[in-house]
């Protein structure tokens, strides 16, 4: 039996396991199955805390599909509180993702996580709307809307969302309502393909996206279906904090996953 955590990070729900042993090895339909909200736990990510020779710890990500994510900032700063729980994170540090060494920061108002941002920029047009790509550890498309309760997040993120010609890894897509103090974000994530109830990344992309397009100064508070996120900017490196919350813990048998039904790429048929 495997024990694990369940995390909430304004909304955004990850399984997290201690693989410091290194000896913790899941397979994709594995994954799949731990985030199934029917036949699993129900997530929208796996998250590993494994060790590192260099950093405080290194974060692994699995998307909700079975594949490798390289990084996600809501799922960095549940893994964050969990490494506290193990009495592993100083009040400041690094970790390790797959995008590169991210810093951390721990005070009274919360956890802090360092976002990696690409400075290019992509202009492009949506349907007649401008909208903006930037990478902030994944891709991200941030595309204006009128309302985003009017929105159909689902029908309008899928397709766009997909690799393509003009997004070549595929995106995460952030339809964002501009508001006066706080304004109103819904995701669309790929590897989850499905709108997700906040997105840490995603955050970072939409407030990178208002103090260059509108006159937004710094801290930038975000409104997702999941709670309020808060992008700043200091030092020179990007900072996203929000509500983070341990769920429950338990157990499990990866070898009872599998739903008798499902056959997969990597399932023996």
């Amino acid at each position: 039996m495997l024990s694990f955590f369940k995390y909430s990070a304004a909304g955004n729900d990850f399984v997290i396991m201690d693989n410091l042993s290194g000896l913790l090895e899941l397979k994709a339909w594995q994954i799949r199955k731990l985030c199934d909200r029917h036949f699993g736990i129900g997530a929208d990510g796996i998250l590993l805390l494994e060790g590192d020779p260099e950093y405080d710890y290194r974060m692994v990500y699995f998307n909700a599909d079975g594949s490798r994510g390289e990084m996600c900032g809501n799922g960095a700063r549940a893994l964050c509180a969990f490494a506290q729980r193990l009495d592993i994170p100083q009040r400041t540090g690094q970790f390790l993702a797959d995008d590169g060494a991210h810093g951390y920061r721990i005070d009274d108002s919360g956890i802090w996580i360092e976002i990696l941002v690409n400075p290019e920029r992509q202009d492009v047009e949506i349907d007649g709307q401008k909208a903006a790509l930037m990478n902030t550890g994944v891709p991200h498309l941030v595309l204006p809307v009128d309302s985003v309760a009017d929105t159909p997040v689902n029908e309008m993120g899928y397709p766009l969302s997909r690799v393509s010609e003009r997004f070549p890894r595929g995106a995460n897509i952030n339809f964002l309502e501009i508001g006066v103090e706080v304004h109103k974000v819904r995701t669309f994530e790929r590897g989850v393909d499905a709108e997700t109830l906040a997105c840490g990344t995603g955050a970072t992309a939409v407030a990178l996206y208002l103090t260059t397009t509108h006159p937004q100064g710094w801290p930038v508070s975000l409104e997702f279906p999941g709670g309020v996120l808060s992008v700043d900017y200091r030092d020179d490196r990007y900072w996203l904090t929000g509500p983070v919350e341990m769920v429950f813990e338990g157990r499990t048998g990866l070898d009872r996953l599998r739903h008798s039904t499902e056959k997969t790429e990597d399932s023996p048929s």
